[in-house]
């Protein structure tokens, strides 16, 4: 697992459009994607991932719930990615099988990522890097506790929280195995100035 990890936020993205945005996302060499859904599933979200399921199938890339194991398991998607109110990694990899990503959050917490390495996790995200209007709380990421943790873990990590077009080539140069990004890739324009500076050494 390595690249950009678009996390499909209803605040940042408008979902009755959201195929055609994926569709331009994959398009730009995008293939993680994460559906991020706060309130309850109705019959319109789940239409909305089923199509966005669709194109990711036919582009071999990657589409994984937040939360919610259940639809993922229904959908057969991808995986799920999983913070400390959700069900825990154990029981949701029982649910999923070995087969399928879990992503864990771990608060910038070393002995929860590695603990979480431990369960068969298939990556854990550090963060929030910066400040970010995507979250209503977030604790924030000192970058020296992330370098450290780097050389301890041995699955993918992934970093998050307020990255954009003006820190990218800094928080590229933390080494995180996944960077994901909600607002930071919420026009046309920004994908393709992320995707640009993405690509550069």
């Amino acid at each position: 697992m390595k690249g950009i990890y678009a996390i499909l936020d209803e605040k940042n993205f408008n979902f009755n459009n959201l195929p055609n945005i994926v569709s331009n996302m994959i398009e730009n060499n995008i293939k993680y994607f994460q559906i991020r859904v706060k309130k309850d599933f109705t019959k319109f979200h789940i239409n909305v991932v089923e199509r966005v399921q669709s194109i990711c199938s036919d582009y071999k890339c990657y589409l994984i719930l937040n939360d919610n194991v259940e639809i993922s398991k229904k959908l057969d998607l991808d995986g799920v990615h999983l913070g400390k109110d959700d069900i825990n990694l154990i029981q949701a990899r029982r649910i999923l099988g070995d087969n399928k990503i879990i992503g864990i959050s771990c608060y910038n917490n070393l002995e929860l990522a590695l603990l979480a390495e431990k369960n068969h996790a298939s990556y854990v995200s550090f963060g929030s890097l910066y400040e970010t209007k995507t979250k209503n709380t977030f604790t924030r990421l000192d970058e020296l506790d992330f370098k450290n943790a780097v050389n301890k873990i041995k699955i993918p990590t992934c970093l998050i929280g307020g990255i954009n077009i003006s820190n990218i080539h800094h928080v590229k140069s933390l080494k995180s195995d996944l960077i994901a990004i909600s607002e930071g890739l919420s026009s046309e324009d920004k994908i393709l100035e992320i995707v640009k500076a993405y690509a550069e050494n």
